[in-house]
This record gives C-alpha cells, sequence and structure tokens, in this order.
C-alpha cells in the first residue's frame, strides 16, 4: 500500500484489491455497529458517505442511499 500527495492537495491511496476489500468491509461493518446502536463513537450516514465517494467511477459498486442534510 502507498500514500502520495498531488500537487494541488489531494491524496492518492494505491492498495491491492485485497487490501480494498479489507477497507471497504470494515467501513461497512462499522456502518452496520453505528445503526445498530453498538457504538455511539460512528455517524453511520458519513461512512456510507465515504464510502460513496471512495467508489466514485467504480462500475461494481452500488451507492448506499444516504439522506441529504439538513
Amino acid at each position: 500500500m502507498s500514500y502520495s500527495e498531488t500537487p494541488d492537495g489531494k491524496i492518492v491511496l494505491t492498495m491491492s484489491r485485497v487490501d480494498y476489500e479489507r477497507l471497504v468491509f470494515v467501513l461497512g461493518e462499522a456502518a452496520g455497529r453505528g445503526f445498530s446502536g453498538e457504538t455511539t463513537l460512528l455517524a453511520p450516514y458519513a461512512v456510507m458517505d465515504l464510502l460513496n465517494r471512495l467508489n466514485e467511477g467504480n462500475p461494481h459498486y452500488t451507492p448506499y442511499q444516504v439522506p441529504e442534510k439538513k
């Protein structure tokens, strides 16, 4: 896995498919725990939004439905 920054301040993470799948799984579990009340440290919609943004452009990903912020 590697980390780099572009001149315009964007972060580029390069990882294997296995690491990517682990990351998506862990974030999905974190969202689920937030909804189940197992933890108060997680904002499940924020995690779901992060997953959606992480997968922008991924044709194999079905985005979560995240309510609009009021």
